[in-house]
């Protein structure tokens, strides 16, 4: 950041008087109002990103989420139970409950920060302005000091348009000033800051709102208020049937005004963002019909033992870590098996190639659901047309009154009964077990905004949404 020598020696000159007239600081600076829009800015960067293909989105996500995992004993979580909608509604604060959670959490300081879940995300990060006076002609002579704090951000996404509100503060205490014993007192605090949140790609892909927010830095250091932008996504750079784009969004912080000049803006790593156009998400009446998500996270539903699935818990566990015990056999008791089984969706996050689901819809994809239906009803009751193919190797009898066929991977998957290489399980569990579990998934599905299957995306096993399980 660069200061006027003339505006120097006259903050230092009020400085001195303030000293002889023994006050112990300077009346600060009145803040600047934030923009509804964002006015032309001249020392904003003029060179934005390409757009990012989908996937190189899609990949960046899971291997960001990979790399998270592995440097932290608790990786960034998805959405885990039904209890609460996490898309939170959107308003001129953060929501509180999701502010202190976030917070509260893992990783907030490390690696990519927190993605508490696919609707919230937080990060405290360390940031450093180094001041120097400047000639006439606006080059640095001399080195007057730096002032560091602890940027907070806070974003939650939209669950009906396709936006993120960005919101950002200083944390309170956390500015230090090293200009030198009488300007850390009388200069330093009342030099301004700005912060910005950008969109890294260009206009024809994501846009924000609002100008620059300025205070004082002493102000920042014990102001409760938070900034806030939105950050859309355009449809016209988007692929596929569900219209998914990615863009990429940062907060820049700097000093730049008729008596600062700054030479490089600070800006905090640059986070991804997934919307999307998708008409088929609602949860009873309330639908969903685009939205905006924190896609640097493995998505994961979490189901419970001892609890009231815990009969689905534990077949699913069982067909994750012993799948060599399920039903259907792989060849009728007797005949040595051709291969191991190979049942996918386990939730391993530091990996970010580990096989995981796919989402199916009986109106999108009504050949895959009923291939995934006539299956297990073959395995679970020997009827339908799949009877024949496991007369021998499906359940020895048919579940008895109270209980339900359970299966997984879901009938709601890519990977359920119907696919082609027979990797899957069924299991008799009591009926309510499954009710619950089923009602899970659904929410799951909603909460964690999980695309259904679309295979004209360009290699689809990895540009299409891909979802795990884990067994707690």
């Amino acid at each position: 950041m660069g200061i006027p020598q003339s505006t120097l020696a006259a903050l230092r000159a009020t400085g001195r008087e303030a000293q002889k007239e023994g006050r112990t600081s300077l009346p600060v600076l009145a803040p600047a109002d934030q923009p509804e829009q964002r006015a032309p800015d001249a020392s904003a960067p003029s060179g934005k990103q390409a757009p990012l293909a989908l996937l190189d989105g899609a990949r960046a996500s899971q291997v960001a989420a990979a790399s998270s995992a592995r440097s932290s004993a608790t990786p960034a979580a998805a959405a885990e139970g039904p209890a609460t909608r996490v898309a939170a509604p959107i308003e001129d604060r953060p929501n509180s409950a999701l502010l202190e959670e976030c917070f509260k959490g893992a990783n907030t300081e490390t690696g990519i920060g927190r993605v508490h879940n696919r609707y919230t995300y937080c990060r405290r990060v360390n940031i450093k302005a180094e001041y120097w006076s400047i000639d006439s002609k606006g080059v640095p002579i001399e080195h007057e000091g730096d002032t560091t704090a602890k940027l907070e951000l806070f974003a939650q996404g939209d669950d009906k348009d396709r936006r993120a509100r960005v919101f950002s503060q200083i944390q309170k205490d956390s500015v230090d000033y090293d200009w030198g014993p009488i300007d850390n007192i009388f200069v330093a605090p009342n030099v301004p800051l700005s912060l910005l949140a950008q969109c890294v790609q260009g206009t024809d892909v994501c846009h924000a709102t609002r100008g620059s927010y300025t205070l004082p830095w002493v102000v920042w250091d014990n102001n409760p208020e938070w900034a806030y932008w939105d950050v859309y996504n355009q449809e016209g750079k988007s692929e596929g049937r569900d219209k998914i784009s990615y863009n990429q969004w940062t907060v820049e912080f700097f000093t730049d005004n008729a008596e600062y000049k700054t030479f490089q803006r600070g800006r905090t790593p640059p986070r991804l963002l997934r919307c999307d156009s998708a008409n088929y998400f609602n949860f009873g009446t309330a639908k969903y019909p685009k939205a905006c998500v924190f896609s640097e996270v493995t998505p994961h539903l979490t189901y419970t033992l001892g609890s009231d699935h815990h009969a689905v818990a534990e077949h699913i566990d069982t067909a994750q870590n012993r799948p060599n015990s399920t039903y259907p056999l792989l060849a009728p008791p007797g005949v040595p098996w051709p291969r191991d089984k190979n049942i996918p969706g386990k939730y391993v996050p530091d990996n970010p190639d580990a096989p995981g689901l796919h989402r199916i819809t009986q109106r999108l994809h009504p050949t895959d659901y009923k291939a995934n239906s006539d299956h297990k009803d073959g395995a679970c009751y020997k009827r339908g047309p799949e009877r024949n193919t496991y007369l021998d190797t499906g359940l020895p009898t048919r579940p008895p009154q109270g209980e339900q066929c359970d299966e997984y991977p879901f009938a709601s998957t890519l990977e359920g009964a119907g696919n082609p290489n027979h990797d899957f399980s069924v299991k008799s569990i009591p009926a309510r077990d499954n009710r619950v579990a089923g009602g899970m998934l659904r929410r799951y599905y909603v909460d964690d905004r999980i695309l259904a299957w679309d295979a004209t995306l360009p290699r689809p096993h990895t540009t299409n949404d891909r979802f795990y399980v884990q067994i707690r």
